[in-house]
């Protein structure tokens, strides 16, 4: 069977930055379950895409998809043969269903008995027939945050399209979206070419054509070259660029042929704080700040251009205006919100609601307070007074004009405005850390001032989200609450804090109770929001989800401890005896079912084997129990290892459940008892034998 490349280029008008990679990666999973439902053998997948197009190339695509065996298991025999052995209406229904005669059916034995079964050939199919449904239903299937219609069309995409090229080898494949009929040429770039270009589906021939109109259709080769100019730009003035990946992504995402432009603003703006310069040139308009090589900001910029102007001066010229506003703006809000202290601002968060349900931003910092004193005071209760302070400022930057300007500054201009207003430098940064991490895998507080603000305010917000039913669903997280959990759980895990969830929980809904009535069983639901939360992130990862589950079934709301045991059941793991140990242990719970616990009497210890077992036991709980106590978990697992021979030898030679009620109930107790001491360190039955 002969293959060719299949390329399809959709073109659309301006499609946003943040639309391309999620994009990319729908087209690929698409085209590969589209390619599999229909049986389509393919090579490599490749996508790409420009804020002008979306392309997915797939090379050796087969011209035929494969031909398939089916049974069909139908009714009954008996329903589909009388007695006399003729078929029934069953049989003729289920035959014509199937587009067989009836003297092709067979009758198999199945677990349910004799059945009638229907075989089936099913031919391959030129792949020219399949691509003309199937392309433009992968298309129309992109998930986009946001799509449109235009004109008369039934039809949602994230822009209009323009242009659709569809290839598989030299013949285009028919197919028409939204009164676009897709066909063997793509465009160049908006201002810097005219006209059509032949496309191929050979995706190195296509993309060097589109280079040569003015599209650099790979994005990482567009962020390789727009660095490259940028740092080429910043050099003119002895300097470079701060590194930002996060930008040169956006801007290779608004770019097809990304050239850069050196700019500058007045030196007095430097005096304004590094973080609001640099947000100032960023987050509107996608500059890259300069700093010379001690890190420290110039008076310049560079900007990220489509293309090369005739007259740089003129673009230079305009973007210099636009920063300098921004910068004005800045400087104005600076000025005026350090004309008071901070403190002057926490007032002002009383006319600002949280949420219609629990108040205002005053009442929220009253809460995060209460519960950051808490948790220093089991915690860290020297820096009680820090920490105390801190929560009462947190917010107050909320109302400040910088902030009301730039919202993503929240907490680095607290912190700004704490050290003006001459607030102790711990106090400053507890207030910028408190939002850390924004996002998952980022920076966590530095300080542990910042970490108990931290964790006081995500529980706070959490709790509160919970307690009006706005809980996450699905993969709908309006409020970022799993983000949330993630950041209180590193921050545990990082420092290596004992603090009860439950606990945590349970003082933030006792705080939230005089606003909003807390229904039964709330603060378990949150805990296990936090347990799946948990395990998702562990086994992201990499750890095994059965050693997860055989911890967290013995204890969860300590984090820091759960997660010392589950390092500790890896580590049993790879001992030789502990897989039979945990189908021991399953036995174990297995009998215990529904025992509530009990005494062990050692004058009821009838047979050698059970007084092995319980000698056995006694002299690993004493030296386990310390262990344990001490946090020494993977010690711990070696003693406990220690007693498979014995139960081992226990269930060869004793049976449990015997007439006598003392005896059976006393065996019983010695199993719960060792149960008990397993369960310390984890479930062992939740654990799968590996293959």
């Amino acid at each position: 069977m002969t293959a060719k490349n299949l390329l399809l280029e959709i073109g659309t008008e301006e499609l946003p930055a943040s639309f391309l990679s999620p994009a990319m990666e729908d087209m690929e999973r698409l085209a590969r379950e589209g390619f599999s439902s229909h049986r389509l053998g393919h090579g490599g997948i490749r996508t790409c895409a420009t804020p002008r197009r979306l392309v997915i190339s797939v090379s050796d695509l087969a011209e035929r998809s494969e031909d398939r065996n089916e049974r069909i298991v139908g009714p009954p025999a008996k329903v589909a043969f009388g007695p006399d052995g003729l078929p029934t209406r069953a049989a003729e229904g289920f035959a014509r269903n199937n587009g067989i005669p009836v003297s092709e059916l067979s009758i198999e034995e199945t677990e349910r008995g004799p059945y009638v079964v229907a075989r089936k050939h099913l031919a391959g199919r030129p792949v020219r027939e399949i691509l003309p449904d199937l392309l433009p239903r992968l298309v129309l299937a992109i998930p986009f945050a946001k799509s449109m219609r235009w004109g008369d069309f039934d039809v949602r995409f994230a822009r209009p399209i323009r242009w659709i090229c569809a290839l598989y080898g030299k013949d285009v494949i028919p197919f028409e979206i939204a009164g676009v009929r897709a066909g063997a040429e793509s465009r160049g770039h908006r201002f810097a070419s005219s006209g059509s270009i032949p496309a191929s589906s050979d995706l190195q021939s296509f993309e060097k054509a589109l280079a040569e109109k003015g599209v650099i259709l790979d994005a990482h080769e567009r962020r390789r070259i727009l660095c490259a100019e940028a740092e080429k730009a910043a050099a003119q003035v002895g300097g470079a660029i701060l590194p930002d990946d996060e930008l040169a992504a956006v801007n290779a995402g608004l770019t097809e042929w990304p050239r850069a432009i050196l700019g500058s603003f007045d030196r007095r703006f430097l005096a304004l704080p590094r973080d609001v310069l640099i947000t100032s040139m960023r987050e509107h308009q996608k500059y890259f700040a300069v700093v010379d090589g001690k890190g420290e900001l110039l008076p310049h910029f560079v900007a990220i251009t489509n293309t090369l102007s005739k007259r740089p001066d003129i673009v230079r010229s305009g973007h210099e205006r636009v920063l300098s506003a921004r910068l004005s703006d800045a400087e104005f809000f600076y000025s005026e919100d350090t004309k008071r202290p901070l403190e002057d601002l926490v007032p002002r968060l009383g006319g600002v609601v949280f949420h219609k349900g629990l108040g205002t931003l005053l009442a929220k910092t009253r809460r995060v307070e209460t519960g950051a004193r808490r948790i220093c005071m089991d915690i860290a209760p020297e820096l009680a007074s820090i920490v105390e302070r801190a929560a009462h400022l947190a917010k107050a930057d909320l109302v400040s004009g910088m902030v009301g300007e730039f919202p993503t500054l929240q907490g680095v201009m607290g912190r700004e405005y704490a050290r003006v207003s001459g607030e102790d430098p711990r106090v400053a940064d507890a207030i910028a850390e408190h939002y850390l991490p924004l996002r998952a895998g980022g920076d966590l507080p530095a300080s542990l001032a910042g970490a108990v603000l931290a964790i006081a305010d995500k529980m706070d917000t959490i709790c509160a989200t919970f307690a009006l039913g706005l809980q996450p669903t699905g993969a709908a997280d309006p409020y970022g609450l799993r983000r949330l959990a993630l950041g209180v759980m590193h921050i545990l895990e990082r420092r290596d804090i004992s603090l009860s969830l439950a606990t945590l929980i349970g003082e933030a809904l006792l705080q939230i109770e005089p606003h909003l009535p807390i229904r039964p069983g709330l603060a378990d639901e949150i805990l296990q929001f936090f347990l799946r939360r948990f395990h998702h992130d562990l086994v992201s990862r990499g750890r095994d989800a059965d050693i997860i589950e055989a911890a967290t079934r013995s204890g969860f709301g300590d984090v820091p401890d759960c997660l010392a045991r589950i390092h500790a059941l890896s580590e049993a793991r790879t001992s030789p005896e502990f897989e039979d140990l945990s189908a021991a242990f399953k036995r174990v719970m297995n009998i215990l079912k529904g025992f509530p616990g009990g005494s062990v009497s050692p004058e009821l210890l009838k047979e050698d084997q059970e007084r092995d077992l319980f000698n056995a036991f006694l002299k690993t709980e004493a030296a386990v129990d310390p262990l344990i106590e001490a946090r020494r978990y993977p010690e711990a697992m070696e003693g406990l290892i220690g007693l498979k021979a014995p139960i081992d030898r226990f269930f060869d030679s004793v049976m449990v459940m015997v007439e006598d009620p003392a005896v059976r109930e006393n065996r019983l107790a010695l199993l719960w008892h060792v149960s008990r001491l397993f369960l310390r360190v984890g479930d062992l039955s939740a654990i799968q034998p590996r293959q």
